[in-house]
């Protein structure tokens, strides 16, 4: 279904003038592709031609299959679009006469000459780069746990629920870069980064979320827990401090609250009080 779009949308770039390229990026670009996989589409068009192809670019798309949905997520530059056959696209729209790319993030589909300037890919993320990743998914992992106190004393078990997956995610991405594996996809591909023991807690962890005080504090007890198992080794690996001075503050503002709330047997759930 992907190249079958895809061809319709070669020959309608050649046949335009004012599409000067089009390109893939993501998944359908690096051949990790499924048939669950969005379209990462990419067009480039001169600057005085952009904004009355920007105006067209609704009719231009839906030329090629027709849309149900079309909404421009970044005005201007990207717009969210999904066919009346269920394929996902993202298309991005880029003004210029060329344009600088890694030659191996993308699939060109239609290039006039010279208007895409191939670079070779960077590689490996630098440690600096990976240590202050690291640091924000600890500091937004811990800051998201001591909002569980504020969800479950307000009786928001719907925002307690979504919530757990946030958590969820943060745990995530420390223990994929605490794998070693640099994260070449979106947030819905998961399970080829993460070590498949570490997936397994993770999933008995969510798989006992509820909608209840009790099953709610658990579930976000036991994701804290692995991150106080696990993270301050990655830290250290990582040549990074891990923060034990913010994990002990939002433990013990949690453990204060659950003993209000008559939920302090949960505690029990962590690595350490």
């Amino acid at each position: 279904m992907h190249e079958e779009y895809l061809n319709v949308l070669q020959s309608k770039a050649d046949s335009d003038t004012r599409v000067l390229a089009a390109w893939l990026e993501g998944s359908l670009a690096k051949g990790t592709a499924d048939k669950y996989s969005d379209m990462d589409i990419h067009l480039l068009v001169a600057p005085e031609n952009k904004g009355a192809f920007q105006q067209e670019l609704e009719s231009w798309i839906s030329d090629i299959q027709p849309l149900v949905l079309f909404r421009e997520t970044f005005p201007g530059q990207m717009i969210t679009g999904i066919t009346e056959a269920g394929l996902r696209l993202d298309v991005w729209l880029h003004s210029g006469t060329t344009i600088s790319r890694d030659r191996a993030a993308v699939r060109v589909l239609y290039a006039d000459e010279g208007s895409i300037q191939f670079k070779e890919a960077r590689g490996d993320s630098k440690p600096k780069e990976v240590a202050s990743a690291l640091a924000r998914h600890f500091n937004e992992f811990w800051r998201l746990i001591a909002i569980l106190p504020t969800v479950l004393g307000r009786e928001e078990h719907i925002a307690g629920f979504m919530g757990t997956a946030f958590v969820g995610m943060a745990l995530t991405e420390v223990l994929i870069i605490g794998g070693g594996k640099q994260r070449d996809r979106g947030v819905k591909n998961v399970n080829d980064f993460l070590q498949p023991e570490l997936r397994e807690e993770i999933e008995t962890a969510l798989s006992k979320v509820g909608l209840g005080r009790e099953p709610l504090a658990k579930a976000h007890l036991r994701l804290a827990a692995m991150m106080q198992r696990y993270g301050p080794g990655i830290a250290a690996q990582h040549g990074l401090t891990y923060p034990f001075a913010l994990e002990k503050a939002v433990i013990g503002y949690i453990a204060r609250e659950l003993q209000l709330l008559g939920l302090s047997g949960c505690l029990t759930e962590l690595h350490r009080c």
